[in-house]
């Protein structure tokens, strides 16, 4: 992880003390994004939100017919995670929520709660959407090369080839036409090995 962009971020979050700061750290699969936000959390304590328990509920068919751009605007539920986590975090109120289960497609029996903090960490892809941009203060983009990402998705081994493909043509969809590299506040590289 490139040490320069976690003391830029924690650099900014100390000069807003004086109220609730959002970071969002979003970047493609496997760049490091939850390594980052671990590492900011560990450096400033934060509440955590982890964008992959907003996957949206839907039929597996009708996402797999999604275009690069559908696919960008429809795999995750941020509408369900700004009301349900960061509205109330961003009012010192607590999270609520139903985590989506990927076993089931389905969110999840358990109920998840995220307690208040001076310090919001939402992290995972389509995080920073323009959706979001009035309730995030920061935004951090996490890169990673092409190889190992790659490397990093095939140790997963939690999709297919196919899903893969997908997956990676509306992120590059969304990073081409929505949210470009240079509109991010930091760039932090997570190419370091893990």
């Amino acid at each position: 992880m490139q040490e320069e962009g976690l003391d830029r971020v924690v650099s900014v979050v100390a000069q807003r003390s004086d109220s609730v700061t959002v970071v969002a750290i979003d970047g493609h699969s496997a760049a490091g994004k939850s390594t980052f936000a671990t590492q900011l959390a560990e450096r400033v304590p934060a509440a955590v939100v982890a964008g992959d328990d907003f996957y949206r509920v839907m039929d597996e068919d009708e996402r797999a017919a999604l275009s690069p751009a559908e696919g960008a605007a429809r795999y995750y539920d941020w509408e369900r995670m700004r009301d349900e986590a960061l509205v109330p975090l961003g009012e010192r109120q607590p999270a609520v929520f139903h985590p989506y289960d990927w076993e089931a497609n389905d969110l999840a029996d358990a109920i998840v709660t995220i307690a208040p903090n001076a310090l919001v960490i939402v992290e995972g892809l389509f995080v920073s959407r323009p959706e979001l941009v009035h309730l995030v203060d920061i935004a951090v983009l996490v890169t990673a090369d092409v190889r190992t990402r790659e490397r990093r998705q095939t140790n997963r081994a939690d999709a297919s080839k196919e899903w893969l493909a997908r997956w990676d043509a509306a992120e590059r969809w969304y990073f081409e036409r929505v949210r470009q590299p240079s509109s991010f506040d930091v760039v932090a590289s997570g190419s370091a090995s893990r």
